[in-house]
């Protein structure tokens, strides 16, 4: 046993200065890149739990509110789900993203995502060929006429929604109403779907491969 004392000394010091040089040399690279104003929190989670906190007290923009006053009202950085990113906010920073497409920024999604909506082999093409049709598709879904008549068939599923799912009731979880409320607003806009048991079904799906994600993280 006296034998091994020295050797898991110098197994622990090697270890220590191993750690202080990846950090030294951790801080040395920040300071070089020039990067948003903002941190990201603890390693691995960064700041997701504050976000998910914020989003289950039904204020989500508050994450968002705050860092803007602390840090810059036009971009921030943080760190979600596993990723450290940079957080445009207002007409500025949409206007760079959308006119920056494959110059500054191109189109991204986390790699766990990627593993759940595209086969290994297509990964790549499968989302640049998405993000183009999405290109395309936001303008014109933007645009005065379609707006038109999305209004009226808001308004109703609105109506429809609350004297179903609220009126009845003296207390309701907001919450989770508002997210199958968006759902099924969402399946009848895009996808046409009226079937409250293929809106359903649709959303258990939803549930289940936001569950896949969280588990690749």
């Amino acid at each position: 046993m006296d034998l091994l004392l020295p050797f898991f000394l110098h197994l622990s010091i090697l270890c220590i200065s191993l750690s202080l040089i990846v950090v030294v040399v951790h801080r040395r690279k920040s300071r070089n890149t020039k990067l948003p104003q903002g941190k990201t929190g603890w390693p691995v989670i960064g700041e997701t739990w504050d976000f998910m906190m914020a989003a289950r007290c039904g204020t989500p923009e508050k994450f968002i509110n705050h860092r803007v006053r602390k840090y810059s009202p036009e971009v921030f950085q943080t760190s979600l789900l596993g990723h450290n990113m940079a957080v445009f906010c207002g007409s500025g920073g949409n206007k760079f993203l959308f006119s920056s497409e494959n110059k500054s920024v191109t189109g991204w999604l986390p790699h766990p995502l990627l593993k759940i909506l595209f086969s290994p082999e297509r990964v790549i093409n499968s989302f640049k060929e998405e993000s183009a049709k999405l290109r395309k598709f936001l303008p014109e879904l933007l645009k005065p006429e379609p707006l038109q008549h999305f209004i009226p068939v808001m308004d109703s599923m609105a109506k429809d929604h609350l004297k179903a799912d609220w009126f009845p009731y003296k207390q309701v979880k907001v919450f989770p109403l508002s997210k199958t409320y968006t759902f099924a607003l969402a399946c009848r806009l895009f996808m046409r779907i009226k079937d409250p048991e293929h809106v359903s079904r649709l959303q258990i799906f939803s549930i289940l491969l936001l569950k896949e994600y969280c588990q690749y993280l």
